[in-house]
């Protein structure tokens, strides 16, 4: 066991990379399999024009044009809103996953090696903060140990495409400690340092604004010249930022009506302001406890008493914590940094991936609490009070020392137990001959295995349909007649009745009207009948050629024999 701060230190960080080793071995997820495409296949969907690299994070743009384009390979469903957009500019990020498939294409464990090394990159940024404002090495070294092996960044270190989250908080950390050198050195170089720094953290990830949050708080409570040079020297950050958000904006680059993962808080203030305050405990949450945030996204209906429980849950947990260290300013560095720096992750619906920069507040303000209770015996006097602070300090302890290091391979891992939980098998098309010159219409494949259908087959060196259309990813009994070139489906329960479904399209506000047309390329669809929620109940199918045309395929999911059957038609 070494002795020295640096000998631990090093310790706990090969502690973290064995512990992260299990991400090696998980391969390929969700959007890996379309960057792996973009990178390397010829698409017959070229890249969207604009300011982006490769399109990775900009794939769905909000052109409506292009958007029906992606719903010919279906890529996104036919009901997705017209305008729905989830675009993102990350150049850096972009060009890191492209030296990825320039220096090993067909090894995904190397790529999630590099994730790793960006992971201990930030930990020993990590540590270089702590070292500054803990007062104590093994305080340092707790702070450490609770960041490193939370088990919240598990998943962010084991999926490939969200290393941008890995790139924005090393930059973003890069950043503050440059800060902070320049406030106490007052030498310029190293302001022009921070300011490259932030710009690298925006164009990793726009997460990369939360480091501002920190810069805030450091100067409220630790800029040695007071609070009001402190804001003032802050003010060159806050430029970089809003000149970025300012071309960020003007390029096309954001979120639109995708409310069910994304709010705008630039054209959405009112709405982001309500998300924010219902995802904010969420958050804050699971940060200090055990439970993920990601079960408030999965959790149907009303999700506001998951939030109020939430928020119940940290103010019993903070008040003797923040109460033990109240004379301390650098405990108010840390809780108004996580904070703050919470703020831009409000605008996405609550994922443990999004805590890397709040979490780093939480780590000092914890090994703080722990250090005076455990280390220095400083407890307060009030017996009750302090049975209280020992209670949270026990389950501060179980959470967070114990359980979140034991989980933390786990959640390493997890990206595999995802991948898998989405089959791979209804991207299989067995027995039909030529198979690129057909239109394939679907009937009832999974959602999640339909919009994967392009990126595997990419990534297999398969052939490619001329079209492929999901009409319905939902079982049950579908009713069919031929008339020509037409073909009119009844669903008893409609086309479109699941909360997954929905999150492409917003009923509530753009509800489907009888008469109501989607052109693709080849097929128009027509709504021919609703209900009173605006759900397509009948639908009726516009072919270029007759419907019965060897042209066509109708391919309906047997879920138990896990393959494709014809869907039988009916004849007028």
């Amino acid at each position: 066991m070494p002795t020295s701060y640096a000998g631990r230190r090093n310790l706990i960080l090969f502690l973290t990379f064995i512990l992260c080793i299990p991400a090696l071995f998980t391969g390929y997820m969700g959007d890996d399999y379309l960057h792996y495409a973009l990178l390397n296949a010829d698409l017959p969907i070229t890249k969207p024009d604009d300011l982006s690299l490769f399109g990775l994070f900009s794939f769905i743009n909000g052109d409506p044009e292009r958007n029906r384009l992606l719903m010919d390979y279906s890529l996104i469903p036919w009901w997705t809103y017209s305008d729905m957009k989830y675009a993102f500019w990350r150049p850096l990020s972009e060009l890191f996953h492209w030296l990825d498939y320039q220096l090993w294409p067909d090894h995904p464990w190397l790529m999630h090696l590099h994730n790793v090394i960006w992971y201990l990159l930030a930990l020993w940024l990590v540590a270089q903060l702590f070292q500054r404002y803990l007062d104590q090495k093994i305080t340092v070294l707790l702070a450490l140990f609770l960041y490193a092996l939370d088990s919240t960044h598990g998943f962010t270190v084991s999926w490939i495409s969200n290393r941008n989250a890995l790139l924005a908080l090393t930059f973003g950390l890069t950043t503050l400690l440059l800060h902070v050198k320049w406030r106490e050195e007052e030498r310029g170089l190293l302001l022009l340092g921070a300011l490259l720094a932030q710009l690298l953290a925006l164009f990793s990830a726009e997460l990369g604004i939360s480091v501002f949050g920190y810069i805030g708080a450091y100067a409220l409570f630790l800029d040695k010249k007071g609070p009001v040079k402190g804001c003032i020297a802050a003010l060159p950050y806050f430029t970089v930022i809003l000149i970025w958000w300012v071309v960020y904006k003007q390029a096309g680059f954001g979120a639109a009506h995708a409310g069910a993962y994304y709010v705008d808080p630039a054209s959405q203030p009112a709405a982001f302001v309500l998300a924010a305050l219902e995802r904010l405990p969420v958050l804050l949450a699971s940060q200090w406890g055990i439970i993920p945030a990601d079960l408030y996204t999965l959790t149907p209906g009303d999700k506001q008493l998951y939030a109020v429980a939430c928020a119940l849950f940290l103010v019993l947990v903070l008040l003797p914590i923040l109460a033990l260290q109240r004379a301390q300013r650098s405990t108010w560095f840390w809780a108004c940094g996580m904070l703050f720096s919470i703020l831009p992750a409000l605008a996405a619906s609550p994922y443990d991936r999004l805590l890397l920069f709040p979490g780093i507040g939480a780590a000092g303000l914890l090994a703080g609490f722990m250090a005076k209770l455990w280390i220095a015996k400083e407890r307060p006097t009030n017996k009750l009070v302090r049975y209280y602070s020992l209670s949270v300090f026990g389950l501060m302890a179980l959470f967070h020392l114990i359980l979140a290091p034991l989980l933390m391979p786990v959640m390493t891992y997890s990206t595999y137990f995802m991948a898998k939980a989405v089959s791979d098998k209804p991207s299989y098309f067995h027995n039909i001959d030529h198979l690129e010159q057909k239109k394939l219409i679907l009937f009832s494949p999974p959602l999640a295995s339909s919009l994967a259908i392009a990126g595997l087959r990419f990534y297999r060196h398969e052939p490619m349909p001329e079209r492929i259309w999901t009409i319905t990813t939902l079982k049950g009994d579908i009713k069919t007649e031929v008339r020509g070139n037409q073909l009119v489906l009844t669903r008893e329960n409609g086309f479109i009745d699941d909360p997954i479904e929905e999150s492409v399209r917003d009923l509530t506000k753009y509800p489907f009207t009888s008469g109501d047309t989607v052109a693709l390329s080849g097929l128009t669809i027509e709504i021919s009948k609703t209900d009173p929620d605006g759900k397509p109940m009948e639908l009726t199918l516009h072919f270029e050629q007759p419907v019965l045309s060897e042209d066509y395929e109708f391919l309906r999911w047997n879920p138990e024999r896990e393959t494709y059957e014809p869907l039988a038609l009916s004849q007028r």
